[in-house]
């Protein structure tokens, strides 16, 4: 895994740092038949390798395609492979990170498991994305909002947490990395550490660090997201748990679980 200092540099970093509370999540928005309206239809047919361009003003890259008919049957078609039968704490969602006009399906279930499929170029069923979050790993997924950006190789990147209960008590350890997905591989670059500790009072300490050192909340913050590309897209993600997708078991019911750009 990528966490190659883990709980020695979490510890150095908790020898020595302090700071406040943060983050919320948001509701996810409702789903339409649609699973990016905002952006286009469904319907569309445009292969991802024909996509459009569009300016960023600094560059020129290659637009999102939503290339989805038929896919949702793909995905239901093949709920044998990605539903873990009777085990309610699961919990799936539909992406499409890249935005290469193909679905994922995620599986995952906090510090137990977290797979990944992707539907096929031919649409003839699913395959296993490779990543890089060990068994035991929440994975990145398990947010409910990403800011998705796109780098000058046209390639879409987003931040995501991954929570860890360090050895001391009332500490938690948030791991923050940049994530992408590119050729069936899912890559995640580790770029920040925020260490959480609770006090007796109830009073949280923040500590901020990169794989060696303590740095700056000015400094986290542009680890984080002033210093990484601007936001093209926000991804709202539909968790389904295990017991809610246990009857989804057609195109039209698992339309529930697929994402929406809202930008």
């Amino acid at each position: 895994m990528i966490k190659t200092y883990n709980k020695i540099s979490a510890a150095l970093l908790a020898a020595v740092m302090i700071v406040i509370p943060s983050c919320s999540k948001k509701d996810p928005a409702p789903v339409s038949s649609s699973a990016a309206p905002s952006v286009a239809s469904s319907d569309a047919k445009a292969p991802a390798e024909t996509s459009a361009e569009q300016s960023t003003g600094e560059t020129t890259l290659p637009a999102p395609v939503f290339a989805y008919e038929g896919q949702l049957e793909v995905i239901a078609s093949s709920k044998a492979t990605w539903y873990v039968e009777g085990d309610a704490d699961m919990k799936y969602a539909i992406t499409d990170l890249d935005m290469n006009g193909r679905y994922e399906i995620t599986a995952a279930k906090k510090n137990l498991s977290f797979n990944v499929y992707e539907v096929t170029a031919d649409n003839s069923g699913i395959a296993k994305v490779s990543t890089p979050f060990e068994a035991g790993s929440p994975g990145p997924y398990m947010e409910e909002e990403y800011k998705l950006r796109m780098n000058s190789n046209g390639e879409y990147l987003y931040v995501a947490r991954e929570y860890e209960d360090t050895m001391n008590e009332g500490e938690v350890t948030i791991y923050y990395y940049v994530v992408s997905l590119l050729n069936g591989q899912l890559r995640a670059n580790q770029v920040a550490t925020e260490i959480r500790t609770t006090d007796e009072s109830g009073n949280v300490n923040i500590r901020y660090g990169d794989d060696e050192f303590e740095i700056t909340a000015d400094e986290f913050k542009k680890k984080t997201d002033t210093g990484l590309p601007a936001v093209e897209h926000i991804l709202k993600v539909s968790w389904g748990d295990g017991r809610t997708v246990a009857g989804l078991n057609d195109a039209k019911a698992l339309e529930s679980i697929c994402f929406k750009l809202t930008k």
